[in-house]
């Protein structure tokens, strides 16, 4: 399942477990269930971001997990969080 997380400081979903960043998650499915699935995988890809040198281990723009190489428009998630098109 596909989620598009976006950084913000008021009210996240989720935080990052190694720096507290915390963010909005649009989940391309509803159900509950596959939810509690996918999260930690969510975890881990934001846990993973701290194993690249840079100045910010997270991006500044809303990301997909997993990761979505196509064009925003085919991407469910990126469309249900209001991503640029």
């Amino acid at each position: 399942m596909q989620v598009l997380c976006k950084p913000t400081d008021a009210t996240p979903d989720v935080h990052c477990p190694m720096c507290g960043q915390g963010f909005l998650l649009y989940w391309e499915r509803s159900s509950r269930d596959q939810q509690d699935d996918t999260l930690p995988n969510i975890l881990q890809a934001l846990r993973e971001h701290h194993s690249y040198p840079g100045l910010s281990p997270h991006p500044g723009a809303p990301f997909n997990i997993p990761n979505w190489t196509g064009l925003p428009q085919f991407s469910a998630a990126a469309l249900l969080g209001g991503a640029a098109l």
